[in-house]
């Protein structure tokens, strides 16, 4: 079963949204699960780092962007749960990105390199992993913050911080 289809997923993502109705702030749907997984994927390529991360992961280079995909999908899948507790999302979306990725087919392997990911994405520690440190980098990339109402009011918008280069 893919990730998309899992109905645990999709019970999760219904519950961000609810948590989320009248937030003025981003929101944690599936468009920004999806641009999150886009943008570390072009971040790796961009980097000719595609050999580099298989390589660390020990996983075969043909499954990078199924992980890569599966890490964005899942990096905060567990938001709904730290609005009602105010655990670290991180470590919550790691442990449901766990159940849902068994479920989904993956390896023992693949499941411990893509929760490592979701549990680094908010770039808390100096030592990240490759795919932890192009997850940070892409949750910020995929933020309109420039087009955001509620900029003024952000405590994660900071002009220089999200600059896209191109």
């Amino acid at each position: 079963m893919a990730i998309l289809e899992n109905p645990l997923y999709n019970d999760y993502i219904q519950r961000i949204d609810f948590k989320e109705k009248g937030r003025p702030f981003c929101r944690h749907n599936l468009d920004h699960f999806l641009s999150t997984a886009r943008i570390s994927y072009i971040l790796l390529l961009e980097n000719d780092e595609i050999d580099m991360l298989a390589c660390r992961a020990g996983i075969p280079r043909e499954k990078v962007k199924e992980l890569v995909y599966a890490a964005g999908l899942l990096h905060d899948i567990g938001r709904w749960k730290a609005y009602e507790t105010g655990e670290d999302h991180a470590r919550l979306s790691a442990r449901y990105a766990k159940e849902i990725l068994q479920e989904s087919g993956y390896t023992s392997r693949e499941i411990e390199v893509i929760c490592q990911a979701i549990m680094e994405h908010r770039g808390k520690s100096k030592h990240l992993s490759l795919l932890g440190e192009r997850l940070h980098q892409a949750d910020s990339f995929s933020r309109s913050c420039y087009q955001c109402s509620a900029q003024n009011e952000c405590y994660k918008f900071n002009r220089d911080k999200y600059r896209l280069e191109y």
